[in-house]
């Protein structure tokens, strides 16, 4: 029971109330989860089904028309392939990097390693907004402090939108997710592998695996459940890609490579601000959830996720 009374005692002349610790601690998530999560979910389903004239909602009687004008609208396809092309970079070097450096700390113990576990993680304390920012200062050759080694690079470059271009846009805008994020990540995956049994590690000293060996066949699967983590928070959040692109855009103005409806988010925050038009915005809006959805349950239901060693065995 989540709670009961425990009765009177020799030194309490009243009830005592006892909750269960699991509840009382759920409980803040769960009214964040309510208020953020399922409220504006229901309300985008709603939205999605309602007409919005000058934005003045007709709820509820649009039928399936917000759906046909999205699914047949071509910028869908164009929004949805480029934050594929970017997910397909973005992924694999977010994975590989904050792992890889994981790992690499963890063999070294020393006061160097311990300080670049901070310098690693700084970026991260950083909102992503001043980072997308920071980065556009870092690229244009007139004003970065490493402007003399973009110019050996590109001689022609002289101002970032030389540097940023269409072809250049998705791994710039990998660099800048990947140093506003990797740092938490390399934290967490860090404060996985310190937490390894010591005796599993002299085991496999024993058997004579160097520090290599060690870190890749026998800390990495033992931290995995961290890593499917991962996996499915990279997918979610290179679905709902907007700040880095929309800043980009903004900074940049008329040489910006980025239109607004270059991904899903900056095409529904366009069709929310400036068109009025809440229920295409609210089909575009369920599309990404029902594909973070189905995404997260193929991780857990493939990887065993949820799995402890006692399930295991």
């Amino acid at each position: 029971m989540a709670v009961r009374n425990v009765g009177r005692s020799a030194n309490d002349n009243g009830f005592r109330l006892r909750i269960n610790p699991a509840i009382l601690l759920g409980i803040p998530y769960i009214l964040l989860l309510i208020t953020f999560g399922i409220v504006p979910m229901i309300l985008a389903v709603v939205f999605s089904f309602s007409k919005f004239g000058a934005f003045q909602p007709e709820y509820l009687t649009a039928g399936f028309s917000n759906y046909t004008a999205v699914l047949s609208d071509p910028q869908l396809v164009v929004s949805f392939g480029n934050i594929l092309r970017f997910a397909s970079v973005s992924m694999p070097v977010s994975f590989a990097g904050a792992l890889g450096i994981a790992l690499v700390l963890n063999l070294v113990d020393d006061r160097l390693g311990r300080a670049m576990r901070t310098v690693y993680f700084i970026p991260g304390a950083v909102t992503l907004s001043a980072v997308a920012l920071i980065a556009v200062f870092m690229f244009d050759p007139g004003v970065s402090p490493f402007g003399f080694i973009i110019r050996l690079i590109a001689p022609e470059a002289t101002t970032a939108s030389n540097l940023i271009t269409n072809k250049t846009l998705v791994p710039f805008l990998t660099i800048v997710r990947f140093f506003s994020s990797a740092g938490g990540w390399i934290a967490i995956f860090y404060g996985a592998l310190t937490g390894i049994n010591r005796e599993i590690i002299e085991a496999g000293m024993i058997d004579g695996c160097g520090p290599w060996r060690m870190a890749i066949h026998i800390k990495r699967p033992l931290i995995m459940s961290y890593v499917w983590f991962m996996l499915i928070t990279l997918t979610i959040s290179n679905l709902q890609l907007f700040a880095e692109p929309y800043i980009l855009s903004t900074a940049m103005r008329t040489a910006t490579p980025i239109d607004p409806y270059w991904s899903p988010n900056m095409w529904a925050a366009f069709l929310t601000t400036r068109t009025g038009d809440f229920g295409k915005s609210g089909v575009i809006s369920f599309i990404m959830l029902a594909i973070s959805l189905v995404a997260a349950i193929v991780i857990i239901t493939r990887t065993g996720f949820f799995k402890t060693d006692v399930d295991r065995e």
